[in-house]
């Protein structure tokens, strides 16, 4: 009896051992079962990266794109105006004339501080009688016109009048550089500096076809050089240089007026003067 007791004790452990090895088998499979595996892609190691984003990133996503479509959209903002850019008419003055050139730069006076408006004032006076070096009228930009200029300085010598020029290919320069060799006939010395916005362009005949000159041509630069209010309105003074070169058929050599006219000056520039209406008085644009 005692040793069938001991069997019996025996193997009720043994089936106790092997019942609580099957539940603890049992709980790790059901474990494995709740807990699934991941994807993963063997072609591209960055697919497990994107499978761990969490909601906020993925919404993230499209609002980052639709703010890079609305940035390249915007417009650019529009250019700043590069300056005053002279159109109308105009009275030229040349700055060799030596009641200008005194004012504008007394003796003794510092280079660097001429007199813009002791000089401005004293051209007036000149232009009230009317008298002036030249007149010229300049069309808006972009200039599909031309424009026109007349002076005594540059004269039809058959004729004995002043020619018909023309200002063509007008443009804006920025900034206008005048070449040393035009800056060497301005009233002052020093060298240009700070350049500013201003127009530039060719003098040619308004008659292309004239019978007594076989090319003619020369430049035209201007800008603004100094500007003040008076009586809440502004008042301007423009400098510039202008040419014209002529060189004479075989019909005005014949009739001894030479090989031609090579002539060229530095200005001073006021706006043309205004009648009782207010309109400006001068040349018209053709």
């Amino acid at each position: 009896m005692p040793s069938r007791k001991k069997a019996a004790t025996t193997k009720a452990r043994t089936t106790a051992r092997a019942t609580t090895k099957k539940s603890t088998t049992a709980s790790k499979t059901e474990a494995k079962k709740e807990t699934p595996k991941r994807p993963h892609s063997p072609d591209n190691s960055s697919d497990s990266q994107e499978e761990t984003e969490t909601p906020s990133e993925v919404e993230e996503r499209p609002q980052k794109r639709v703010k890079k479509a609305i940035e390249e959209t915007v417009p650019a903002p529009a250019p700043e105006p590069v300056g005053p850019i002279p159109s109308g008419k105009f009275d030229l003055y040349a700055m060799e004339l030596p009641f200008l050139a005194k004012v504008y730069l007394p003796a003794g006076q510092n280079a660097s501080a001429p007199q813009f408006d002791v000089l401005y004032d004293t051209i007036l006076t000149y232009q009230a009688k009317p008298d002036s070096t030249a007149r010229c009228v300049i069309p808006d930009a972009p200039f599909t016109q031309q424009g026109r200029l007349s002076s005594a300085v540059f004269e039809d010598p058959m004729e004995g009048m002043p020619w018909e020029i023309a200002l063509d290919d007008m443009r804006v320069a920025d900034p206008l550089v005048f070449p040393a060799a035009e800056r060497k006939k301005f009233a002052s010395p020093a060298p240009q500096t700070g350049c500013g916005a201003g127009i530039q362009g060719r003098t040619v005949l308004v008659d292309s076809d004239h019978c007594g000159v076989a090319s003619a041509e020369g430049v035209f630069r201007m800008q603004r050089v100094w500007t003040e209010e008076r009586g809440g309105k502004g008042v301007e003074l423009w400098e510039g240089y202008l040419s014209f070169n002529v060189v004479h058929s075989g019909l005005y050599k014949r009739k001894r007026h030479g090989a031609g006219q090579k002539l060229g000056f530095a200005f001073w520039g006021v706006r043309g003067r205004k009648d009782g209406e207010g309109k400006e008085i001068g040349l018209n644009l053709e």
